[in-house]
C-alpha cells in the first residue's frame, strides 16, 4: 500500500560481499535497514546483493541512483584484500584520498581499550575519500562514508551489524527522518497451532481493513505471523489504525494468537505462570532439552521454572520419572500412556504445580507403520488432572523438535488460559 506512495522519499539498499552473495552469511543488514527506513517514512524500492567485484558494485550504484534519492551500501569497508568498497566509491565519485586524524585518534582509543597497539594492517582506515563526509565509528575500525551527488546521497556502512546499526542510528536517522511527513509502523500478531490455510479460513478476507492497513501473511514451521502495516501523518493516527486492525483479527482468530511484536511464546507462558503463582517442571525426550532452553532464556524464569529432565532412554524415564516398566513394555516410549506418566512423574518428583512432558520420534529414522516419524505425544499434569495431545510432524529432525517444543508450550499456554480441555 504505502510503498508506492509518490509523496514518500525513496531508497535502495546494496549489500556487498561474496560471502553474502553465496549464502555463507545471511543478509541481515538489508532486513534491518529496510525495516528502519520504512519506519522513518522512506519507501525501499529495491535491495540488491553484489559480490566483491568493482564493476558490479559500480553498475549497481549507477542503476540505483537513477531510481532513488538515497542509496545505502553495507560491507566491504575493511582492510582485507576483498574489501574494495572504499576505493570503488572513490573512483565512482572521482575523489582523491586524505588522511583523517579523527579516524586515527579513534583507532588509538579503540585498541587502547583492548590493551593493544593499532595494527599496521588497520592504519589504512585513516585514508578516506576527500569528497566523503566521514561517519566516525566508535564500535569498530571502519568509518562510514557519506557522499552527495546531484542532490542524492550515498551512504556506505560497515558490514558488521553492530557497527552498521550504530552508524545508521547516529548519523543517518537525523538526516532521513525529517524528509518524510509520514509515520509508518508495523504490528506483528503471532499465531500457532493452525496452518496458514486454516487460519485464513477462520479469519476470512481482510477486506474491511483495505485502505487503512496492509496485511501480510508470513508462515513458518512454528506458526503464521500476521504483519499489519499502517501509514499516517502522526503516531496517534497510525496507532489507531493498528489497534483497530488488531482487534479485528483477534475477534476472528481467537486463541491461536499468542503474542504480538517482539513477545515470545516462552515470555507469555512465564507471565501466565507468575500471574497464577504456579511452578513448572518439564520432562523431555525427543526435544532434548529444547523446551527448558527456551523457558530459561527468559530473565526471571527461576521464579516459576523449577527444573527440566531430559529422560531420553526408557531407563531414564523409569528411574527419574517413575514411569512404570509395564507401560513402556506394553505401549512403547512414544505413546499417550507414557507421555501422561512422564508429566505426572516430573510434577511429583520436582514438587511442581505443573508437569509438562514430550515424547516422540524426531526422525529421520526410528519410525514404523504404526508409529511414523514425527509422531509426538505431549502431556500436561496439574492439580485438575492430566491431559495429552497427539501430533504428527512431517519435517526434518530439527524442525520436528522445534515444532514439538512449540506445541508443548502452546498446550501449556492454553491450559493456563483455561482454553484447553
Amino acid at each position: 500500500m504505502f510503498l508506492h506512495d509518490p509523496g514518500m522519499p525513496n531508497a535502495e539498499i546494496i549489500s556487498i560481499g561474496n560471502e553474502v552473495l553465496t549464502g555463507l552469511i545471511q543478509d541481515g543488514n538489508s532486513r534491518f535497514l529496510g525495516r528502519r527506513l520504512i519506519s522513518l517514512g522512506v519507501a525501499v524500492r529495491r535491495a540488491t546483493v553484489v559480490g566483491d567485484d568493482a564493476r558490479a558494485i559500480s553498475q549497481a550504484l549507477d542503476e540505483a541512483l537513477k531510481r532513488v534519492d538515497w542509496v545505502l551500501i553495507t560491507g566491504g569497508l575493511g582492510t582485507t584484500h576483498d574489501d574494495i568498497t572504499k576505493p570503488v566509491l572513490a573512483d565512482y565519485f572521482k575523489s582523491g584520498f586524505r588522511h583523517d586524524e579523527a579516524v586515527a585518534a579513534g583507532l588509538e582509543r579503540f585498541y587502547a581499550r583492548r590493551g593493544r597497539p593499532v595494527p599496521e594492517t588497520v592504519l589504512g582506515q585513516c585514508e578516506v575519500p576527500e569528497k566523503a563526509t566521514v561517519l566516525h565509528n566508535e564500535k569498530g575500525t571502519a568509518p562510514g562514508l557519506l557522499f552527495e551527488w546531484g542532490g542524492k546521497r550515498v551512504a556506505a556502512l560497515p558490514g558488521v551489524p553492530l557497527e552498521m546499526e550504530h552508524l545508521f542510528e547516529k548519523y543517518l536517522v537525523p538526516l532521513i527522518a525529517p524528509l518524510s511527513g509520514h509515520r509508518v509502523k508495523h504490528r506483528i500478531l503471532h499465531t500457532t497451532g493452525v496452518p496458514e490455510a486454516g487460519l485464513w479460513e477462520r479469519v476470512g478476507p481482510p477486506d474491511a481493513l483495505t485502505g487503512r492497513v496492509s496485511v501480510a501473511s508470513l508462515p513458518s514451521h512454528l506458526g503464521v505471523r500476521i504483519r499489519l502495516s499502517a501509514v499516517g501523518e502522526s503516531d496517534a493516527e497510525v496507532k489507531e489504525k493498528l489497534d483497530a486492525a488488531e482487534a479485528w483479527f483477534r475477534e476472528r482468530a481467537g486463541d491461536c494468537i499468542f503474542a504480538k511484536d517482539e513477545e515470545t511464546m516462552e515470555q507469555v507462558v512465564g507471565r501466565l505462570l507468575l500471574a497464577r503463582g504456579l511452578t513448572l517442571a518439564v520432562a523431555e525426550s525427543c526435544t532434548g532439552g529444547l523446551i527448558g532452553h527456551r523457558l530459561t532464556g527468559v530473565s526471571g524464569s527461576s521464579d516459576y521454572f523449577l527444573e527440566g529432565a531430559v529422560t531420553y532412554s526408557n531407563a531414564a524415564k523409569a528411574a527419574r520419572l517413575g514411569v512404570p516398566g509395564e507401560l513402556l513394555a506394553r505401549y512403547g516410549a512414544v505413546s499417550e500412556q507414557v507421555a501422561r506418566a512422564m508429566a505426572e512423574g516430573i510434577r511429583q518428583t520436582a514438587g511442581a504445580d505443573v508437569g509438562l512432558s514430550v515424547t516422540g520420534i524426531a526422525g529421520p529414522g526410528g519410525g514404523s507403520a504404526e508409529k511414523p516419524v514425527g509422531l509426538t505425544f505431549i502431556g500436561l499434569a496439574d492439580p485438575a488432572g492430566i491431559v495429552c495431545e497427539k501430533f504428527l510432524f512431517q519435517q526434518d529432525r530439527a524442525r520436528n523438535k522445534e515444532r514439538a517444543a512449540q506445541a508443548a508450550l502452546n498446550l501449556l499456554r492454553l491450559r493456563l488460559q483455561g482454553a484447553a480441555d
